[in-house]
């Protein structure tokens, strides 16, 4: 086999391969994003359990969700991966998920 018959067949086995590789790729990025959702979510459950017993007043509770989630997401090297109305949306949602377990 030459340099010639070796490139090209190099290139053949780029080519055919590249879907398989686009799709591998694609499909890692979307576990990962939604292993962070679910990290996320993982923690604002925990923040509101946490923060639900305590003397804080609604938004001061809510504030110190965030920080926490926030706190978790640092810890995580994930910071910056979710908006701060993000954040608070998760915490919301954490909260009525709680209300509605609790009755």
């Amino acid at each position: 086999m030459n340099l010639t018959d070796t490139l090209v067949l190099s290139l053949a086995f780029a080519a055919v391969a590249a879907p398989a590789e686009h799709a591998l790729i694609r499909w890692l990025r979307t576990k990962t994003k939604n292993g962070n959702v679910q990290l996320l979510l993982t923690w604002a459950d925990q923040a509101v359990a946490l923060l639900e017993k305590s003397d804080l007043a609604g938004t001061q509770k809510k504030q110190e969700a965030i920080d926490f989630v926030s706190q978790r997401l640092v810890a995580n090297k994930l910071a910056g991966k979710f908006s701060q109305e993000q954040l608070s949306a998760v915490i919301e949602q954490a909260v009525a998920q709680l209300n509605k377990e609790a009755k």
